[in-house]
């Protein structure tokens, strides 16, 4: 034990009389610690930790392969085929809306993200509307009624969390929308 005392002592003495070498350790300790933690929260995050959804494990991403490359767009009559073989128990198609919605109505026009999703998007994933409900047959057709369902965030944010937004007009992108479920 005294050595291990002396050792540390010496050492300590060592790095007040270099303060050069001291902030040089320091920073390459810094660095490397860093570098690690951020490498392992996208290890962590990318393929440790599982899907926040049920049976994560059941879920395909359907591709076509081409010469130059894999590719997970398709055609709306494509993917209604494939859904129509049965194949797969569930089958839904998203689109993410390029540079989002503009939401108009109420004091400001706000930019929003957003996706369009078909009919068992959220079945899919296994999430279910807080209030409300998410689409039916009918709002999945072309010229079918124009709905959408709110991120909790944007409801509370935007809406202040009222219950009695569903049921409401909202207008995205300039096209009125009922809001059936958050």
């Amino acid at each position: 034990m005294d050595t291990i005392l002396a050792d540390l002592r010496n050492g300590l003495r060592f790095l007040w009389k270099a303060p050069g070498f001291t902030l040089v350790a320091l920073a390459a300790l810094a660095l490397g610690i860093g570098a690690n933690t951020a490498i392992f929260s996208v290890v962590n995050a990318v393929l440790l930790r599982p899907l926040p959804c049920p049976e994560p494990d059941r879920l395909v991403a359907v591709v076509r392969k081409y010469p130059q490359g894999n590719s997970s767009s398709t055609s709306i009559p494509k993917f209604v085929v494939w859904k129509q073989s049965q194949a797969l128990e569930r089958m839904a198609a998203y689109d993410f809306a390029g540079q989002g919605f503009s939401l108009s109505g109420g004091d400001t026009p706000e930019q929003v993200t957003g996706v369009r999703v078909s009919l068992d998007y959220f079945r899919v994933f296994g999430a279910a509307a807080e209030l409300g409900r998410t689409f039916i047959e009918p709002e999945d057709r072309p010229g079918g009624p124009r709905v959408a369902v709110l991120s909790q965030g944007l409801w509370k944010r935007r809406f202040g969390g009222a219950p009695g937004i569903v049921g409401k007009p909202i207008t995205l992108g300039g096209d009125p929308h009922t809001v059936v479920g958050v």
